[in-house]
């Protein structure tokens, strides 16, 4: 799929600005552990809106796959070319109301806060595992 244009939608991890001319979103839909990171340019129509957007957002994005030229990932998602590319705010998440900051939480912090569970990445990977194990469970029988 490099140099393609592809669709992807999921959940803000992070979102940090590159100056003033990038953002950066760490986009995860929960299907694995690691996330794909957004490079969104300023000369897309909406990139104000998008750059305001908190940890916890939801995004739909078409951009090219490209190799990332940075340490840390395989590939990143470049959303630079209006004509072609696209972003989209699908759903917006108030800083007060995510409670998932970037650090680790404890268990205990985690039973509080049950809706938030699935979005970490302990539990996240715990969920995928049973469901492994249910779908292998489903064939055998």
């Amino acid at each position: 799929m490099l140099d393609h244009n592809i669709q992807v939608a999921g959940w803000a991890r992070t979102i940090r600005m590159g100056g003033k001319d990038f953002c950066f979103i760490e986009l995860n839909d929960g299907s694995c552990q690691s996330s794909l990171q957004v490079v969104v340019d300023s000369s897309m129509p909406n990139f104000a809106q998008v750059s305001k957007q908190a940890t916890g957002a939801s995004f739909k994005a078409v951009g090219k796959l490209i190799r990332s030229p940075a340490k840390g990932q395989l590939v990143e998602l470049q959303v630079c070319c209006p004509e072609n590319h696209k972003i989209k705010v699908i759903g917006e998440c108030p800083g007060d109301s995510y409670y998932l900051a970037k650090k680790k939480h404890t268990n205990e912090y985690l039973r509080d806060i049950a809706h938030m569970r699935g979005r970490t990445k302990t539990i996240s990977a715990v969920m995928r595992i049973r469901n492994n194990l249910a779908y292998a469970t489903h064939r055998f029988f």
